[in-house]
């Protein structure tokens, strides 16, 4: 499945890991990495899940919903590959051990969430059913990270300090999406979910100075918005934000009631004003200064 393509054509490409879209306007510092839509499911992909719930697992459209990148004057950057394939917003440590069945040759901290299979090697689905055929061996999870998961990192670290080399500073948004409701493995299970989450890791990634600017920005807009809850971000950010170094990274997460009809995978009717209201977004946020 080839992904639709949100500006005239991506300058960087790298065949089934990612492309790049340079600025088409004059450049501003922002970047935006899609890191979780992808849906070119390579060869080797085995799972027994039916694909209607295979997919359920990626951030659909969200290449079309910050397509707008480019026209503000940003660059985006974008994932091929699926989440179930290897998950580029997870940790390198953030693996459950039992993925692998030979054993891994490094320490790993695993998360709650990890152990119940959403780690870097997805073993489980959102709702509790088993992903992977059977655990995968070292050497296959070894070609997962050096093919896949390595080369994304490299180009959005790229990215950002050719931004920063530029402007002196860089506004980093880590886009995704969440299903309505909380899922069974969700610590927000059963719970209904807002419009827009932003995460800053508590802080850590993006200043309260301009977290609360962009969740004011969202709010005048009418939409409802937490932070940190129930999302507080993860890997593409933390590996990034520094704003005491002019590096703001916020994670932001959609709410897929507002774009897509999940039985289908379709957008809806509401797919285009939220494209808008995300254009205005990333101006206000690339503009923003302390």
């Amino acid at each position: 499945m080839q992904p639709a393509r949100a500006a005239p054509g991506p300058i960087g490409v790298m065949p089934g890991v990612f492309l790049r879209f340079e600025p088409t306007a004059d450049p501003v510092p922002l970047v935006v990495d899609v890191s979780r839509s992808g849906r070119e499911y390579p060869q080797e992909f085995r799972s027994p899940l039916p694909f209607s719930v295979l997919h359920e697992n990626v951030s659909m459209h969200l290449e079309k919903l910050w397509g707008g990148a480019p026209d503000v004057g940003g660059t985006m950057l974008y994932c091929c590959f699926p989440n179930t394939w290897i998950d580029v917003n997870r940790s390198l440590q953030d693996m459950d051990p039992g993925a692998v069945q030979d054993g891994w040759p490094a320490p790993l901290k695993p998360t709650n969430r990890t152990l119940k299979g959403l780690g870097l090697i997805k073993t489980r689905s959102r709702y509790g059913e088993l992903l992977q055929e059977r655990p995968l061996l070292r050497a296959e999870v070894e070609t997962r990270l050096r093919d896949y998961y390595e080369p994304y990192h490299a180009e959005l670290l790229r990215i950002i300090e050719a931004t920063h080399a530029r402007f002196g500073r860089v506004r980093h948004m880590s886009v995704h999406c969440m299903p309505p409701v909380g899922g069974p493995a969700d610590d927000d299970a059963g719970a209904r979910r807002p419009d827009f989450c932003l995460g800053n890791l508590d802080g850590v990634t993006c200043s309260a100075d301009l977290t609360g600017a962009l969740r004011d920005w969202i709010g005048e807009m009418g939409y409802t918005v937490t932070v940190n809850e129930p999302f507080r971000g993860n890997e593409t950010i933390r590996r990034h934000g520094n704003p005491q170094a002019g590096v703001e990274s916020i994670q932001v997460e959609l709410n897929k009631k507002l774009f897509v009809d999940n039985s289908t995978f379709r957008p809806t009717e509401g797919l285009e004003p939220l494209q808008h209201d995300l254009v205005t977004l990333m101006h206000r946020f690339a503009a923003w200064r302390r």
